[in-house]
């Protein structure tokens, strides 16, 4: 029996190191598994991350086209505001032009009244005078 038991121990022992091998085996293809499984996804991401910087760089393509466009568009209003301006310029010009000579028809026009107004004030005079003289002689020959 004595020899029996240590011979046990020794199976048990040998039993457990195989186990611990096994073991350790199972547990180091597990690890290249998840390895490449971890890899695999990695790779994935940067996939993912390729095609994201792809997109990126499409948007920032994008967003220059339109502020290009943009300033094309403010150029042409600015051309066109300064069309406006120019435009306004000159309609201002033929307004003053035609405020300058509506005041000269104005001034005209009051001079001529003036004169008028004179014309008729010794018109009816000299018809107030003849009147008068008319009178007085219809009054002397009766």
């Amino acid at each position: 029996m004595n020899e029996e038991l240590p011979r046990r121990i020794d199976d048990v022992h040998k039993r457990l190191d195989d186990l611990r091998a096994d073991m350790n085996q199972r547990f180091a293809e597990l690890r290249q598994d998840m390895d490449h499984r971890f890899d695999a996804i990695n790779e994935r991401f940067e996939g993912v991350n390729q095609r994201f910087d792809g997109i990126d760089q499409r948007f920032t393509e994008l967003r220059q086209g339109i502020d290009q466009r943009f300033g094309g568009i403010d150029q042409r209003f600015d051309g066109i505001d300064q069309r406006f301006t120019e435009l306004r310029q000159g309609i201002d010009q033929r307004f003053e032009g035609m405020t300058q000579r509506l005041t000269d028809l104005n001034q005209r026009f009051n001079d001529m009244n003036q004169k008028l107004t004179t014309f008729m004030w010794i018109v009816s005079g000299w018809f107030t005078f003849l009147t008068a003289v008319l009178a007085v002689f219809g009054f002397l020959r009766r």
